[in-house]
């Protein structure tokens, strides 16, 4: 994959997720992670388990949810705050403040969080 192929697929998953369509950043994203190596790989996958994780909120599937939050965290932890003009921290946050949300009960809404 050339980089700016790479480039221009991050950056459609970015304005996907960024406009509310997990399921599409997911697609984006998944092409440029079959092509990495860790720690990008890891790293990529968390953010698509963040994104996918927040597909299955607007589901209301909130077991399937949580699971993936959980182990986008896991991905996530040695992640730089920003990566490839993704904003890791914010889909750190997101993700942390759905699982507080849905520890409580609560079945937050993900869109409008921006990466």
């Amino acid at each position: 994959m050339t980089p700016e192929a790479r480039r221009e697929l991050l950056e459609a998953g970015r304005a996907a997720y960024n406009q509310g369509d997990f399921y599409e950043a997911h697609e984006h994203w998944e092409e440029v992670w079959l092509t990495l190596d860790d720690p990008e790989h890891r790293w990529l996958q968390g953010l698509i388990q963040v994104a996918t994780g927040f597909h299955k909120l607007v589901q209301g599937r909130e077991g399937p949810a949580t699971t993936l939050l959980g182990r986008a965290l896991t991905k996530l932890e040695d992640a730089p705050p920003s990566w490839e003009g993704l904003d890791v921290d914010a889909a750190r946050q997101a993700a942390r403040t759905m699982l507080v949300g849905l520890s409580r009960g609560d079945l937050p809404d993900p869109r409008g969080v921006r990466v």
